[in-house]
């Protein structure tokens, strides 16, 4: 699959829109084949009527992570409203303005989660070299990630979590979608 989103992260920044019959991955033929799963994983059923598993955050963050930085007004969006519903059943106090730091904060972290002090690598640099030491970083304890659960107060980490949950979950249903609305163009006998 990466075959697909890889010609979507170069799609997104094409300055050449032009179609080319003799392909079926050009630019236009990615684009469109991404807003036809977008519309499908939306919606929740293909264009005949047959189900599909519903995950409209499948494209956006897709969009988000091929370089387009204006998706994450629309992913923080979804994400605020699926944590407010989330936090009912969950039973935990999140008013609107929560729901939407939460959602900015679980997709800061998603996107880059990498602790700063060590780079990374979960050990602290010797001072004055670029070498690290057999010494835990203690800002993220030796993970190499910075804390996540941290950032929340005790009642909200497990929404939290469920949050970064459904962004992984999520990030596997563009390009397989997208190959399905690419799949009436190849010639697979």
């Amino acid at each position: 699959m990466a075959r697909i989103t890889d010609r979507y992260a170069s799609a997104v920044h094409s300055s050449n829109l032009g179609v080319d019959e003799k392909t079926y991955m050009s630019d236009t033929d990615v684009l469109g084949a991404f807003g036809i799963a977008d519309r499908v994983l939306t919606e929740g059923h293909t264009s005949d009527g047959t189900p599909v598993r519903p995950c409209p955050l499948a494209v956006p963050l897709e969009r988000l992570f091929a370089g387009d930085n204006n998706a994450v007004y629309e992913i923080v969006r979804m994400l605020a409203d699926m944590a407010w519903h989330k936090a009912r059943d969950l039973k935990v106090k999140l008013n609107r303005s929560q729901s939407t730091d939460m959602a900015r904060a679980c997709l800061a972290w998603h996107r880059d989660g990498t602790c700063k002090p060590c780079g990374g690598h979960g050990k602290t640099l010797i001072p004055g070299t670029k070498t690290h030491s057999a010494h835990d970083c203690q800002p993220c304890r030796g993970s190499g990630k910075i804390m996540f659960e941290q950032q929340f107060r005790r009642e909200q980490r497990e929404l939290a979590r469920w949050l970064v949950a459904e962004m992984a979950r999520a990030a596997g249903y563009a390009g397989p979608a997208a190959m399905k609305a690419l799949a009436p163009q190849l010639n697979l006998e």
